[in-house]
């Protein structure tokens, strides 16, 4: 059960292909400097529409966190694509579910950049699609909450959080 949930809480970002942001940037700046975040949301995006578990790890800096809906974590690369890997390969026949054809969106998103080099995401998003135990999971809606970072090499993700929210019924 705990791998369950583990695994099943560690893909939520998967499939943005709709994505509308807010800025706290002086508006001179606003293209420029929310490419590099963007360009990481397209990463996660693309790999996910590939169902590319190593693809989504690489959008993490190396020693990167994440964390799901229950505060089980992943550290570093490895583990998050290790974390990621059942969920695009599996069938959801079983406890673990699968996304292979969930349909997830944003519907929120905003960036906010603390410094130049650091940049704050937070975004509510809704899936539909996900089959566990050979059954539809139902809506699902949830907040995830990442850090990017700008280091030596490049931007990427280092802390990524993700929780639940009730759906309206």
């Amino acid at each position: 059960m705990t791998r369950f949930i583990i695994l099943r809480l560690a893909t939520i970002v998967a499939g943005w292909t709709v994505l509308a942001f807010t800025h706290a940037v002086d508006a001179t700046e606003l293209p420029e400097a929310e490419k590099p975040v963007q360009a990481l949301i397209a990463a996660l995006s693309e790999a996910f529409a590939k169902l590319d578990a190593h693809a989504f790890s690489m959008v993490f800096h190396e020693d990167a966190d994440f964390t799901n809906v229950w505060g089980m974590t992943a550290h570093g690369r490895k583990a998050i694509e290790e974390f990621r890997r059942p969920l695009l390969e599996g069938d959801g026949s079983g406890p673990i579910p699968s996304f292979k054809r969930a349909e997830t969106k944003v519907l929120d998103a905003r960036i906010r950049f603390l410094r130049p080099d650091v940049a704050v995401m937070d975004a509510t998003w809704s899936q539909t699609g996900a089959v566990q135990n050979g059954q539809d999971m139902g809506s699902r809606k949830g907040l995830l909450m990442l850090v990017a970072t700008q280091e030596q090499d490049g931007w990427g993700i280092a802390v990524m959080h993700n929780m639940d929210l009730p759906v309206a019924k």
